[in-house]
């Protein structure tokens, strides 16, 4: 059996070796303009402070602006003058400062000599549920001010791809309760929800598979690998995405991604996150790394990545890590890595685990600091026809259409529909 194998990063791969073309990255920021807890003149301090180069404040149902214009002030978020007291956005001398990389906090931690760059025009959508049905929306002011509704993933999907935008899906075995039921990412009805979503909203780039402290999304990886299995087959990708959604300073570093560009740009930026060249990266992975483990200091970065078809073999080389993985079908199938010069390589034969590779394979770098995750590879060994034939969606009714059905008629639910109706 031969694999014809398909590299996310392919056009790219040149760039990952050099460290400048690595830009350090939050696509999902709170201030207290939404419901975090610490100023956006905080929370941009503190990211810069943490050496990244890339931030965007999705707040929830406010469109980030270039950070020294005030954001909408939204009446929902009027308790945080009474909670905090303070709402502060940077002046326009900080925010150039900051994005040139000649602003100095009290702190002055910062060693990176490039400045860090504003996202404007991102949002996390439903701000008014209590089901953590969240999407975040780039590139886009659509869903400013809409409540949304309770279990509801697919207007604000529908609504940003009109719009021009992409998305993806935040948290989504939170979503799922995940913290009640680790399992619950792979009931194939859960799965088929989300594939289908996926499915009919391509401007969806994929899910959040590394949230902050991973607590009640620990199981987002499971839900990914069962998402890949169903769509790569479909020839849809999903791609893997690493968010603090940080609400205090305390919490700016715990996950993250590495964009790989050729240079900074919101189109640069747009294009890697619809063709997947980057990587998601934690400093908490429970599944993975250890109920307690706590990742400190350089986290595991990828510095090379090659593709031998004729071999059937895929590379990766990384530093600041220890263990090199391989998984396909959510299962670790290879673990063989070698250290050299303060790098550690490893090599994928796929035509030595051909019967545990279905339709891909995804690597993840281990180390002191945390875990880094690369995208899927593709692997097509000519039975993709037969997977589509397999992961037949059910024809029941749908997790979200049953959640929906399950609130509205509690107590609770009726409050919450009169309010949004009136």
């Amino acid at each position: 059996m031969a694999f014809k194998i398909t590299n996310p990063y392919q056009n790219v791969t040149e760039l990952i070796g050099n460290p400048d073309n690595h830009y350090k990255t939050n696509l999902h920021t709170h201030s207290t303009y939404s419901d975090a807890n610490n100023t956006m003149t905080e929370m941009v301090e503190g990211f810069y402070d943490n050496d990244f180069d890339i931030l965007a404040f999705a707040e929830h149902g406010i469109v980030g602006k270039e950070w020294d214009k005030e954001p909408t002030i939204i009446p929902l978020y009027l308790f945080q003058l009474l909670w905090h007291g303070k709402r502060k956005h940077p002046s326009t001398e900080m925010y150039h400062a900051v994005v040139d990389g000649t602003y100095k906090t009290s702190a002055a931690r910062r060693t990176k000599k490039r400045g860090l760059q504003c996202v404007p025009d991102a949002i996390e959508t439903n701000m008014f549920t209590l089901m953590k049905n969240h999407v975040n929306g780039y590139f886009t002011n659509v869903y400013e001010g809409k409540c949304g509704l309770e279990n509801d993933f697919e207007i604000p999907m529908r609504l940003i791809e009109e719009s021009g935008g992409i998305s993806h899906i935040n948290h989504p075995t939170d979503w799922l309760g995940a913290y009640k039921d680790a399992d619950c990412a792979k009931v194939p009805e859960n799965i088929a929800y989300f594939a289908d979503l996926l499915r009919r909203y391509r401007s969806c780039m994929g899910i959040e598979v590394l949230n902050m402290y991973d607590i009640p999304n620990r199981s987002d990886r499971i839900l990914w690998d069962g998402l890949l299995r169903t769509l790569i087959p479909e020839g849809r990708n999903v791609w893997g995405f690493g968010n603090s959604d940080a609400h205090r300073v305390k919490e700016i570093d715990t996950a993250f991604m590495e964009f790989i560009l050729p240079e900074y740009s919101l189109g640069t930026l747009r294009n890697a996150m619809e063709n997947g060249h980057f990587f998601a990266i934690a400093r908490y992975a429970r599944n993975e790394l250890g109920e307690n483990f706590v990742g400190k200091g350089a986290y595991p970065v990828v510095t090379a990545i090659s593709v031998d078809e004729q071999a059937q073999t895929i590379t990766v080389s990384g530093k600041n890590c220890k263990a090199i993985e391989w998984i396909a079908d959510g299962e670790v199938i290879e673990s063989v890595s070698i250290e050299k010069d303060g790098e550690m390589t490893s090599v994928i034969s796929l035509s030595e685990h051909e019967k545990e590779i279905s339709c891909y394979v995804r690597c993840q770098l281990k180390g002191e600091g945390g875990i880094c995750m690369t995208q899927a590879f593709v692997c097509d060994a000519g039975n993709m026809e037969s997977l589509v034939l397999e992961k037949k969606a059910p024809k029941e009714l749908t997790p979200a259409e049953k959640r929906r059905e399950k609130f509205n008629n509690t107590r609770l639910g009726v409050i919450v529909n009169k309010i949004k109706n009136k």
